[in-house]
């Protein structure tokens, strides 16, 4: 039994230094240089070299984490379905939010699903447009745009656990798909078991799709209105998300920034969320009371 507290991470300091140097100013003049197309051949290869160069970085003393019983496709790794998530949950159920939290942890994680052929170094890599990992690395690696290498090894650096140095624990959140697929199914079943009216599986669902709510949300919590992370309003944002709010950016910033402004007048929090959930709804689905 894997002690959760004590599963082996990245070192922190040491995983920012190997990216800051996978990630040289643009004036420096060395994007798209030697050092990053290696990174890329050893993503493109699968090879322990790769996991090999990540471990260099420096891991803290525990013990290994543990990791899926089958192997993920690159499209459900890269944008988890609702069974991965499931995996994902079930797989990392034991693992504190506050190491959840951390791009060291998933980096971590994603070496040791490497190593044992769970996912490939390459699904790191996969466009947004639907080329795969291993023929986005072939064709950059082909060329000479220094922009297009240097945006292939970034996306393989988020998605291996997050780039630090341009959200900080943000990017856990926010760029690596596991991460964020974790966060998403904690969210959903703590809406669903606050409220107990809507699946898991449709409130994750409406935390998916559009994609704008999940960042908003987490920009929320984490950066900007952080009373968004309170327990008592956070699953009840959730739920009106399921009950059909914020469908456009706009109306999510504004049912966001309400209840900013509502909590510096009124103590929401306090209030609990059968509470929360009946004057958002009222203010944004023109509920006479909470469903």
């Amino acid at each position: 039994m894997v002690d959760p507290l004590y599963v082996e991470t990245v070192d922190r300091s040491g995983l920012e230094q190997g990216q800051r140097a996978l990630l040289p100013k643009r004036e420096s003049g060395l994007r798209g240089g030697d050092r990053q197309r290696e990174f890329l051949r050893l993503a493109a290869r699968d090879s322990q070299g790769f996991c090999e160069l990540v471990r260099a970085w420096g891991i803290k003393p525990g013990e290994k984490p543990p990791i899926p019983e089958r192997r993920l496709s690159e499209k459900e790794f890269v944008d988890p379905p609702w069974s991965t998530e499931c995996v994902v949950a079930e797989t990392w159920a034991g693992l504190p939010p506050s190491l959840a939290a951390r791009p060291e942890t998933w980096t971590r994680i994603h070496v040791e699903m490497i190593e044992h052929g769970l996912i490939k170094g390459a699904h790191l890599a996969r466009n947004g447009n639907g080329e795969s990992g291993r023929a986005r690395i072939a064709r950059v690696l082909r060329g000479t745009d220094a922009k297009q290498i240097d945006d292939c090894v970034r996306t393989v650096l988020r998605r291996l656990g997050g780039v630090i140095e341009a959200r900080a624990n943000r990017t856990a959140f926010l760029d690596c798909p596991l991460a964020r697929a974790w966060w998403r199914h904690r969210y959903a079943l703590e809406a669903h078991e606050t409220f107990g009216q809507t699946s898991i599986a449709t409130l994750s669902a409406a935390l998916r799709r559009p994609a704008f709510r999940w960042s908003a949300l987490v920009e929320a919590m984490v950066s900007k209105l952080t009373i968004i992370g309170d327990r008592a309003i956070r699953p009840a944002l959730v739920q009106c998300l399921a009950d059909g709010a914020g469908r456009t950016t706009q109306e999510m910033t504004n049912m966001l920034s309400w209840v900013g402004r509502r909590s510096t007048v009124q103590a929401l929090g306090a209030l609990g969320p059968e509470y929360v959930l009946q004057v958002v709804s009222e203010q944004f689905l023109g509920a006479t009371e909470a469903k």
